[in-house]
């Protein structure tokens, strides 16, 4: 009989130890992520960043042999 009470008191030790170990990790990062947004609320304007942009750059290719034969043909 004292086994089976003794079972019960640990298993409920554990998970209370497990839930009190998640609060305290979601709790440490609460307050990491609050420190992020209050430095984040102290910093100028121009010292911000803005969001990055894709540019696309297009190249026009460079003509092929055979393009430049034919217009060194045409030329001369």
């Amino acid at each position: 009989m004292m086994e089976s009470s003794a079972a019960v008191y640990v298993a409920f030790i554990v998970t209370l130890s497990v839930w009190i170990g998640i609060f305290v990790y979601l709790w440490r990062i609460d307050a990491q992520a609050r420190e992020l947004q209050r430095r984040l609320d102290r910093q100028p304007e121009s010292q911000q960043r803005s969001t990055p942009s894709a540019t696309l750059h297009v190249q026009q290719r460079a003509p092929s042999l055979d393009q430049q034969a034919e217009e060194l043909i045409k030329q001369g």
